[in-house]
């Protein structure tokens, strides 16, 4: 059962080809807080009822209001930000480490961390971190981590409904 994908995973790796597309289910492991919890924390702020479940519509609505509420305070949305995804204790995990012992030449993330950069230092590898558009043309060739929402360090990503239709 699935040996032709394993050997296609192989094959990449050996050519030097091979791109993993990474989602919050990857740090989730290390204890990241998920999409939910944000808007948990973003309700709670606002005072406004936690519900369950939210609806695809609600994790960028919320998160709009939010910025609203806010006066559309970049900084306070920021440091808000930063509080509840920055944490010393997110550690890379064992799936970090499985992706990278399979020599990918790149990744393509939607997460706003920088476990795969952590991971790729803590096991002796190089990757360069795309985060903004005018980092892109720095793409020659392999080894890169493509942050396709943004991160924290740029105060870039893409979390409410203007950021989304910013792209």
């Amino acid at each position: 059962m699935y040996e032709s994908e394993f050997k296609q995973i192989i094959d990449a790796s050996r050519n030097n080809s091979l791109t993993f597309f990474v989602g919050a289910g990857v740090s989730a492991l290390s204890n990241a807080p998920t999409w939910n919890t944000l808007i948990e924390s973003i309700c709670k702020k606002m005072g406004q009822k936690i519900q369950k479940p939210y609806s695809s519509d609600d994790y960028l609505r919320i998160p709009q209001m939010f910025y609203y509420y806010i006066n559309k305070s970049e900084t306070t949305y920021y440091n808000f930000l930063e509080k509840h995804l920055i944490t010393s204790s997110l550690l890379p995990n064992v799936v970090h480490r499985e992706l990278l012992k399979l020599n990918p030449s790149s990744f393509v993330t939607t997460n706003f961390d920088e476990l795969l950069e952590d991971a790729a230092i803590q096991y002796c590898q190089s990757f360069k971190s795309i985060a903004c558009d005018s980092e892109v043309s720095g793409i020659n060739g392999d080894r890169f981590i493509l942050k396709v929402h943004g991160d924290i360090k740029h105060r870039n990503i893409v979390f409410k409904r203007r950021g989304l239709f910013k792209l």
